[in-house]
């Protein structure tokens, strides 16, 4: 069997609770029914963790060192950020290699190894062989990464750190036998950046599991003031939409009340607007309770690269959704059939509008159900990227 050794800067947690945890997990465990996949992760607690899913799937979490806590230090006094979803990655990508211990599980997996993959720029260093040897190296991107950190990082020094993230995303991209990206939108994001041929960048765009969710309950029956839902990570792009909420949108709508979960709504906790509920992070169980239970899903989203998780998650649940262009990127959903467009000017309008429509919500939402869980399933996902990675293997083992 193909072993296959992946490097992450993040770790899984179990269940997958945010959108980047949600495909590092899925991919490779739906990929693990036909390779051997051990994953090299880091977290910030202090022991090495050895989980085994499966006896072909396998994760290793390893302890950030000393260095990169002081390169931690070093970053938040420079006032660079968002914190939450810079931080980490920038101190793997500032290392000149990889930390002791890491090294010492990634010596021990590679020798083992047919190939190695990479699900971001920002560990290259942490792959010494990487440009030594014959192996086949795979960009498993989640975003563009160095064109997301133009958007938004931060700081005096963000300008420097983006163009080192740039040259490290470069190198793996031209030098990566093969390149998945979540969207056409990436592909020809990397085409243009980089220079490189199509036919190097695959689709594997970000996927749901159809049959996780809870039966709908039936608002016509409880007849209920019409809710409307958003969750998100403590990710720059989620903290903008529940500003927006905060700030705009619940003020347009004063009959809708919103609901807002996740970490992105921990900077809002002692609001005190009537119609915006902030709950914080959710486990699992509370989670598929508000999918069953919200009127509406909502992504206004301003800015971000791939397709976003939630918004598959919202459709393959049978939430009628309203968002941007951005929240449905790469989905080839159409409007008014599968989900209901607007804009950030229009955004309060449309959702006052098809609120009291509820037939039309119904429908909408079936409709996004059938064709989310059809084409975006992690099963449907994992099969296609075998299919090319076995072109790729064949030619290059």
């Amino acid at each position: 069997m193909i072993k296959i050794l992946v490097l992450n800067f993040f770790p899984t947690i179990l269940p997958p609770n945010t959108g980047g945890v949600l495909r590092y997990f899925h991919i490779y465990h739906e990929l693990s029914k036909f390779y051997d996949i051990t994953l090299l992760s880091q977290k910030y607690t202090p022991e090495v963790e050895v989980l085994n899913y499966s006896d072909t799937f396998r994760e290793i979490k390893i302890p950030t060192d000393d260095v990169q806590h002081q390169i931690d230090e070093n970053l938040f006094n420079e006032g660079i950020g968002p914190r939450f979803s810079t931080h980490a990655a920038l101190t793997c990508a500032l290392l000149d290699g990889p930390p002791p211990t890491f090294l010492k599980y990634y010596n021990l997996f590679y020798k083992e190894s047919d190939i190695v993959i990479h699900d971001s720029p920002f560990m290259l260093k942490y792959d010494i062989y990487f440009g030594l040897d014959n192996k086949p190296r795979i960009y498993n991107s989640a975003n563009h990464e160095s064109e997301f950190a133009k958007h938004v990082w931060y700081g005096k020094r963000s300008r420097e750190y983006i163009n080192h993230v740039t040259h490290l995303e470069k190198s793996l991209v031209k030098n990566a036998t093969l390149v998945f990206a979540t969207s056409n939108e990436d592909r020809k994001s990397f085409r243009k950046a980089f220079n490189v041929d199509r036919d190097k960048i695959s689709l594997a765009p970000n996927g749901i599991n159809p049959g996780e969710w809870n039966q709908r309950v039936n608002k016509r029956i409880v007849n209920s003031k019409v809710t409307a839902f958003f969750i998100g990570s403590m990710h720059q792009p989620n903290i903008e939409i529940v500003e927006f909420i905060v700030s705009q949108l619940a003020d347009k709508c004063e009959n809708i009340d919103f609901i807002v979960a996740g970490q992105c709504g921990s900077g809002f906790s002692d609001l005190s607007t009537r119609n915006i509920k902030i709950l914080g992070e959710v486990d699992q169980k509370q989670k598929l309770q508000l999918f069953a239970e919200a009127d509406i899903a909502i992504n206004p989203a301003y800015f971000g690269t791939g397709t976003k998780i939630k918004t598959l998650e919202f459709l393959s649940a049978g939430i009628p959704l309203v968002s941007t262009d951005i929240g449905v990127k790469g989905m080839r959903l159409e409007q008014g059939i599968h989900y209901f467009h607007a804009n950030h000017q229009n955004f309060g309008l449309i959702l006052n509008e098809i609120s009291k429509d509820r037939t039309l919500l119904e429908t909408v939402a079936l409709n996004g159900q059938k064709y989310i869980n059809q084409k975006f399933s992690w099963e449907a996902i994992a099969k296609k990227m075998k299919k090319r990675l076995d072109t790729y293997i064949r030619e290059s083992l």
